[in-house]
């Protein structure tokens, strides 16, 4: 009777050993891996999702492509990746034809690469300038001035590898209501112009002569060949027409405007 009481005790001892053998060997490691699982496949699971959401950004964004090209197409034509000399200088021939005017000089310098705008610094007074005592003059209607510390915009991606600016000056011969509408046209375009200066006289025979003065740009395609800033490309050098020099009496609409040297910063 004992005997079997402790073969019983044994037997019941070697069970919990058993399960709990069972336990630590068998089941804890596959409940782990269970949970490694289920860890695992959330993670993939939300990855699908972002991937799915992005895959329909992109097939969105996809439909919109062709009207990008559009943009970029028309974008391209008022500031072009190469200086397109010749087309350029075609464009300028046909506005003059439709405006009434003849060009008598045309000029396409060297390239200038841009230079980043610098911020306006805030105006210090002189060391030791003492404030004196003035009359108070009549008010007159001036410019705003710059804002004191005020940083021009610019954009870290236009460089001076990348963006330069192409002295242009255009000699025309007409009237006032002619030149006006070449200037207007020269400046709504297709091609971005900007204007820096004008300058004007009237022969004797009132026959106006004009000339305007700016920049045409060029934003370099990452892609293609760097436009050497050095010396200007063959085609931006024509050879201007001679024209005789005219006798030069009092503008009638006033001195001529000073035309600026140095290349402006958009």
């Amino acid at each position: 009777m004992q005997t079997h009481r402790i073969l019983s005790a044994f037997t019941v001892f070697l069970m919990v050993v058993l399960v709990a053998a069972g336990w630590f060997l068998v089941a804890q490691p596959q409940l782990a891996a269970a949970a490694t699982a289920n860890t695992a496949l959330t993670g993939v699971q939300t990855q699908i999702s972002a991937t799915q959401a992005t895959i329909t950004r992109l097939v969105g964004e996809q439909k919109k492509l062709p009207s990008l090209k559009k943009d970029l197409a028309a974008l391209r034509l008022s500031i072009p990746a190469t200086a397109a000399s010749s087309a350029y200088i075609n464009g300028l021939d046909a506005l003059a034809a439709a405006s009434g005017v003849t060009i008598t000089e045309l000029t396409l310098a060297n390239p200038v690469a841009y230079t980043s705008p610098a911020p306006v610094a805030p105006a210090t007074p002189a060391a030791g300038a003492s404030p004196s005592p003035t009359p108070t003059p009549a008010p007159t209607p001036t410019k705003a001035p710059a804002p004191t510390g005020w940083t021009p915009p610019s954009d870290p991606r236009i460089t001076e590898a990348n963006f330069v600016a192409i002295p242009v000056s255009v000699t025309t011969a007409g009237d006032w209501g002619t030149t006006l509408t070449f200037l207007k046209g020269l400046q709504s375009g297709q091609r971005l112009f900007l204007v820096t200066g004008i300058s004007t006289e009237v022969d004797a025979d009132g026959a106006l002569k004009a000339t305007i003065k700016g920049y045409i740009y060029v934003l370099i395609d990452p892609a293609s060949a760097k436009i050497d800033t050095s010396k200007a490309e063959s085609a931006l050098t024509p050879t201007p027409t001679p024209t005789p020099t005219p006798t030069v009496t009092p503008n009638p609409s006033g001195s001529s405007t000073p035309t600026p040297t140095t290349s402006p910063t958009p």
